[in-house]
């Protein structure tokens, strides 16, 4: 192994990379917007990752940090040096899925029929069929025969209208130390945006991502932590079993990026901003492999692969809303604390939990189980906004609930408020005591939001908070824990009264 390593360093010393062109399928991408977009400076960047890469030891984050370099840098050399730290990792590795990703990489970059029958011949031994049958394919350059599902979501209704009104909050479901959960890898074991590039099987679960670059020490409130890390933390160490979901393959179809199902059938549609992640393996220029797995749409084939019994990932597209009804209707317990389209499933029966807290009670963990009765006669202050400013469009979850459930006929009494930009919970709050209303719809995200929102629930018992797109989020966390009783989340299945 040592051997080969010099070689290839000498053969970089002495001739470069000028002969031989890698990656060259990733070269007609910006992989450097979702940085840009995200209001990163790109130098800066690259020199942040520099450092990261020459102090990381595990070889598969060491290439990947190598690969994101090269890559923003458009420097042959790196993307040629990854190559062979990746394919040191896999001397180490004892995990034939790590090995066959790995030689998928390898041969994406060299675009190599002997990594890629490598690949073939690992999948094989993991059992994953549909890797195995790709991986030859483009070992010989054969035709793939891709087959896609481009359905939308059904549309559902509730099967009576309501009397007296309904009650939101109700369902739920329990984990214990006889489930696995399978979830997504980024914002759990890998965190690119924050130079935080594990080896993505790394069972070294982060709680804080790249709000911890710029936040306070309080607005950060690092003790509960971010994100779907975090929570799955608290419930790995509960006991329930956790696996992450990586290296998911998407295909480029009529203009849409498609992930599959566990038999290879690609039906769940991914936003290009995901295909955009610098650490992409690019295998043809409409076909790829996603490491930093994001959203529900990228862990279907995985999930059940596994055999996981609950999930939990982003659900803040469509086409993740559609996985997250699938593995529902596969019957796996399924959580999206990031839920903006979730209403998309209202009145479906899935078992799909939104921005639902839990409760750790003996041996299991209780998801959900936070009932509210809204009648049709009371006001409910709902939160708005039309602003599609970097993290206020999730602002419109609590709206786009109650719209959904007027759509269906369910017509409360509704009073929005727009904001129109972070820090206005105050607006909210005054609203609901100029109509002497005892119910608000929210989002918690920020510090300002909970201290805006606790000292109105303080006031009265009665006052209520229906909570949205907030368990993920440290402080939407500690004020479902210290309001139990007058907070709820975003029930797709309310009861009809």
């Amino acid at each position: 192994m040592k051997k080969r390593f010099m070689v290839l360093f000498l053969l970089i010393l002495i001739f470069g990379c000028a002969q031989t062109e890698f990656d060259v399928f990733a070269k007609q991408y910006d992989l450097s917007s979702v940085i840009v977009n995200s209001g990163f400076d790109k130098n800066e960047f690259i020199t942040n990752l520099e450092a990261e890469m020459k102090a990381e030891e595990d070889f598969f984050a060491k290439g990947d940090l190598t690969l994101m370099v090269g890559r923003l840098k458009n420097d042959q050399d790196l993307i040629f040096l990854a190559q062979d730290f990746y394919y040191r990792r896999t001397e180490l590795s004892n995990n034939w899925e790590e090995k066959a990703i790995l030689f998928e990489t390898i041969a994406s970059l060299e675009n190599s029929k002997y990594y890629y029958l490598r690949a073939a011949d690992a999948w094989k031994k993991v059992g994953n069929k549909f890797r195995s049958k790709l991986a030859f394919k483009l070992a010989f350059n054969s035709k793939l025969n891709l087959e896609f599902d481009t359905s939308e979501i059904e549309s559902y209704s509730f099967d009576k209208q309501p009397i007296d009104g309904i009650v939101i909050g109700n369902s739920q479901f329990e984990l214990t130390k006889e489930d696995l959960i399978v979830s997504q890898t980024d914002r759990v074991s890998r965190d690119w945006l924050s130079y935080q590039l594990q080896n993505p099987f790394s069972t070294n679960l982060l709680t804080t991502f790249s709000e911890r670059l710029t936040y306070s020490e309080e607005e950060l409130l690092a003790e509960v932590g971010w994100h779907e890390g975090a929570r799955i933390l608290e419930i790995k160490n509960s006991g329930v079993q956790h696996k992450i979901a990586t290296s998911t393959i998407v295909a480029k179809h009529e203009g849409k990026w498609y992930a599959p199902n566990e038999e290879g059938i690609f039906m769940f549609e991914v936003p290009e901003d995901k295909i955009l992640y610098p650490t992409t393996r690019f295998f043809k220029e409409d076909l790829a492999m996603l490491i930093d797995t994001h959203g529900m749409n990228m862990i279907v084939d995985q999930a059940l692969h596994y055999k996981a019994t609950a999930v939990i990932a982003c659900c803040d597209h469509p086409g993740k809303i559609k996985a997250a009804k699938y593995l529902s209707d596969k019957g796996l317990k399924v959580i999206c604390n990031t839920d903006r389209f979730l209403p998309e499933l209202m009145a479906s029966n899935a078992n799909v939990l939104g921005s639902a807290p839990f409760i750790i009670s003996k041996e299991k963990l209780v998801f959900g189980n936070r009932p509210l009765k809204i009648s049709l006669e009371e006001s409910v202050i709902v939160m708005d906004t039309i602003s599609e400013d970097y993290g206020m469009s999730y602002y419109d979850t609590p709206i786009r609930y109650f719209e959904n459930l007027k759509s269906k006929g369910i017509k409360l009494n509704i009073i929005p408020v727009e904001v129109t930009g972070f820090n206005q919970m105050d607006k909210v709050i005054m609203e609901a005591k100029i109509q002497n209303s005892n119910i608000i719809a929210v989002r918690i995200f920020s510090l300002d939001d909970y201290n805006q929102v606790k000292p109105w629930l303080e006031q009265n018992p009665k006052h209520k908070a229906i909570l949205f797109h907030s368990e993920a989020y440290p402080y939407g966390y500690k004020l479902a824990r210290e309001f139990k009783s007058q907070t709820s989340f975003d029930d797709i299945n309310p009861i009809i009264i």
